[in-house]
């Protein structure tokens, strides 16, 4: 496979904060609640939005499973709100995330991929570039939650790389 090579890595919440937060249990500040029976992390997460121009929308992503190594030819993003990805059946998934240079363009040679596990989700920050969700092992459903644009180009962009990146498994 041809392209940009980045190998994948764990996800990590340090590695991946320049683009947004990692979701699971024992992250934040944790609380015993429901008469002593659970436990609550509060803090793990932040969902944002532009009020006035997107209303909270909840959807299910049913994604085919994927191989790597794994080509990504296209980048997207939101502008105007985080994106929550949250696994409801996945074994592992590949998150692709990509930094943006000083005109908000994607600069592909610095993209980051991760393998995420199945308790592990993930909340893009607004205007982070990303590929689109890649379910490994198997297909997968996901829990997707954002605001949702009344005009649906205004917050969603894609960006189609000129040379695909290229993500492999970590040596």
């Amino acid at each position: 496979m041809s392209g940009i090579p980045i190998a994948a890595r764990p996800l990590d919440p340090a590695a991946f904060a320049p683009f947004g937060e990692v979701i699971q249990a024992g992250l934040g500040t944790v609380s015993r609640v429901n008469d002593g029976r659970a436990d609550r992390f509060d803090g793990v997460g932040r969902l944002e939005r532009s009020l006035g121009e997107t209303a909270p929308t909840i959807a299910v992503y049913r994604i085919d499973a994927s191989v790597l190594p794994h080509p990504v030819p296209l980048l997207e993003r939101h502008p105007l709100s985080s994106q929550l990805f949250v696994p409801m059946n996945a074994a592992r998934y590949l998150v692709v995330a990509v930094p943006s240079d000083a005109d908000g363009l994607p600069v592909p040679e610095r993209a980051e991929a991760f393998l995420a596990a199945g308790d592990q989700a993930i909340n893009y920050r607004p205007g982070v570039w990303h590929c689109p969700l890649v379910a490994l092992d198997r297909p997968a459903d996901f829990v997707m939650v954002m605001g949702r644009a009344f005009d649906a180009s205004a917050d969603c962009e894609f960006f189609d790389l000129p040379d695909p990146i290229a993500v492999g498994r970590a040596p």
